[in-house]
């Protein structure tokens, strides 16, 4: 009986304990590598295209001209090579072809006609291999590595035919204890997964021809060397040098892709990051977590988009953020953080083509300390500005171009309902309105707090409002998630009779636990008293404690009621959301003294049951007791939970009122559970 017992404590600890979702709300991304991604690559163009042929490189032994590498989506009808016509086949599955010959070389440029036009070229010197590989089908590709060397030197001929790539959808077999890597000129593509986990690679030289990096080709390897991307590449895969120990970056003046994770968690990486204006696509994640990086950013105007999480805790980056003009779209987490010590960034230029500002793009960017935001924007989402604590602003104007604010996260379709938008913006000293731009048709501004243009919707009250009381509008049926949260010197809101308190909640709503009444106020705010107007035909008021017209349900107790609080002795049910707190620390309510009456909810339970240890009370006749002080020692602990579970298992008798506490009427192992469970 002893180990069933200890059986159950074990189980019941196991149970998660519901919280208020307070911060962060995004969280630096996995560092798993995802196959899918490596596989198809942020949709990448197609390697073969209708442009004109073109030589890649042409090969000399030092005596003569071995071959001709050419990429083009058709078969040339004439290549000419010194005084020698060669016939050309058509192109492989990359678009290349591959031309032998056996000219005379002596030195300088080597002139190469492709039907009829002629052009110039440097040689490519031929590296043979030191050691044995193993090539692909068509002998191009080197899929595994055959030798022992520890400084490998990578041939751009072998066995007769040229090399254009390395790996091939896997890590290099026999790649193990290689330390030092030599991509010669002439290698174009570096596969995906060549070099990934390789721990004792700590070094690594690229020639300029190589144009594109595969997905995670170097990631969790182990490079401690400063990286220069070769002038000639255009890509850079998901995952390429991701969790790698490299020590600083140079992108090329020709970059085009940088696919997601690229560089991600490379925490070694110092220095800044250019991106060079060639740039067309920056992925997902692509410089998180990247703890050494300085300065700060510019993205170029043919970037539309700003990848999810980009810059995403980047603490030393505590330069400007400039988007310039041709940029749309920032994503989610773009230049936000996980926690106020790992946000850099002190300022951000938008351009007029900013279209959206995605899901807490700038979350926790506490040290930015301006924003302003341009007309063209038309969207801002969930989040938005979470946290940006640092803004000086003393208001903020909305835009004559925003048609939507809130929703785009974890809803698939905007649900017309904002979270988070302007959660704990500004300074309490200095932001006290936010306005709408003339000529806005979805949004106004009332005395400079932001409603929608009918005012049925209130989006946004700003913390630095000097109201101690707010009488919200008649009309009002919506209050976004957290409108009122970290309003420091309002006390006490008026609820318009058109307020209907729901449990159901947007599903954009992080908050899940609360009503719709709880989840606007949340926990951080001074109000200590929410009212009605005589007229109200749902709801009563008593001391600033919200109940149904005729006090059977309790609906909501302000967060920062002061004393204790004795439930009407009408209450029969107490609703979901009505007591909403993070913690008892951040409570200034005292305890909770229920009438005999009272149940909770069933959609309340299981929030309520996680904070009940120590000050919910019931009331049984003339005597108060605590919620789950079976053993009588005016605490609520372990020892409760045992004579609990002896109780519930037979071994002794003495159930009484203090055991059920789960208030549903009976004394049984939930009981413990929610014992176990309470903060």
């Amino acid at each position: 009986m002893n180990k069933s017992i200890a059986l159950l404590i074990c189980l019941a600890s196991l149970f998660v304990c519901a919280n208020v979702y307070a911060e962060p709300i995004i969280k630096a991304a996995k560092d798993s590598i995802s196959p899918e991604v490596i596989e198809h690559s942020e949709d990448i163009p197609a390697a073969v295209s209708m442009d004109p042929a073109e030589v890649k490189a042409v090969y000399t032994d030092g005596k003569s001209i071995k071959a001709v590498l050419i990429k083009s989506s058709y078969a040339p009808e004439s290549l000419k090579v010194g005084e020698s016509v060669y016939s050309c086949s058509q192109p492989d599955d990359k678009g290349y072809i591959y031309v032998y010959t056996d000219e005379e070389y002596t030195e300088g440029d080597v002139a190469v006609s492709v039907d009829g036009i002629t052009s110039t070229f440097a040689p490519v010197d031929i590296v043979k291999a030191k050691d044995k590989w193993q090539t692909s089908e068509d002998g191009h590709t080197l899929v595994a590595y055959m030798g022992s060397s520890k400084d490998m030197v990578i041939p751009n001929f072998y066995n007769g035919e040229i090399i254009t790539a390395v790996g091939e959808d896997r890590p290099l077999e026999n790649g193990d204890t290689v330390e030092s890597a030599v991509f010669p000129d002439g290698i174009i593509d570096i596969g995906n997964y060549v070099f990934y986990k390789k721990k004792a690679l700590s070094s690594v030289t690229l020639a300029d021809s190589i144009e594109t990096i595969g997905g995670a080709a170097f990631a969790d390897s182990g490079l401690s060397c400063d990286i220069a991307i070769p002038e000639n590449t255009r890509i850079i895969y998901a995952y390429a040098f991701m969790n790698s120990g490299i020590t600083s970056v140079k992108l090329n003046d020709r970059l085009e892709r940088l696919c997601s994770y690229s560089f991600a968690g490379c925490k070694n990486m110092g220095g800044t990051i250019e991106l060079p204006s060639s740039l067309s696509y920056l992925g997902d994640w692509v410089f998180e977590e990247c703890a050494r990086l300085t300065g700060g950013i510019t993205i170029p105007a043919g970037v539309k988009t700003v990848g999810d999480g980009a810059f995403f805790n980047c603490p030393l980056m505590t330069g400007k953020i400039v988007l310039e003009e041709g940029v749309e779209e920032i994503g989610l987490g773009s230049f936000g953080a996980d926690s106020t010590a790992k946000s850099g960034f002190t300022a951000v230029e938008l351009p007029g083509s900013l279209k959206k500002i995605g899901p807490y793009a700038f979350q926790l960017a506490g040290k930015i300390e301006y924003l302003e935001l341009p007309e063209g924007l038309e969207t801002i989402s969930d989040g938005a500005f979470d946290h940006m604590s640092g803004l000086t602003n003393e208001k903020l104007v909305i835009p004559s171009t925003v048609r939507t604010i809130g929703g785009d996260y974890n809803v698939e379709e905007n649900t017309g309902y904002g979270g988070h938008v302007f959660y704990d913006m500004g300074k309490n000293e200095t932001f006290k309105a936010i306005e709408t731009a003339e000529g806005n048709q979805y949004f106004t501004s009332v005395d400079g707090v932001l409603y929608d243009k009918d005012i049925t919707r209130l989006i946004g009250y700003p913390r630095g409002r000097r109201d101690s009381v707010y009488e919200i509008p008649e009309g009002v049926t919506q209050l976004d998630e957290l409108c009122f949260s970290r309003a420091a010197y309002l006390n006490k809101i008026v609820l318009p009779d058109s307020y209907i308190i729901s449990e159901t909640v947007p599903e954009n709503v992080l908050n899940k636990d609360g009503n719709s009444l709880a989840v606007a106020l949340y926990v951080y705010t001074a109000v200590n008293y929410v009212d009605v107007k005589p007229t109200n035909e749902n709801y009563v008021s008593e001391n600033g404690i919200i109940y149904s017209k005729d006090k059977k349900s309790l609906w909501y107790i302000p967060n920062q009621y002061s004393g204790d609080i004795n439930v009407d002795s009408e209450t029969q049910s107490i609703e979901k959301g009505s007591v909403f707190i993070a913690s008892k620390s951040n409570t200034k309510w005292g305890n909770m003294y229920l009438p005999q009456a009272a149940a909770v909810n069933r959609s309340a339970a299981e929030y309520i049951w996680t904070f009940m240890r120590g000050f919910f009370y019931g009331t049984d006749g003339e005597n108060a007791f605590l919620y789950g002080d079976v053993n009588c020692d005016n605490k609520t602990d372990k020892a409760d939970a045992f004579v609990m579970l002896k109780n519930v298992s037979g071994i002794q008798d003495g159930h009484n009122t203090a055991a059920d506490y789960n208030l549903d009427g009976k004394t049984d192992i939930t009981d413990v559970i929610a014992l176990l469970q309470a903060k």
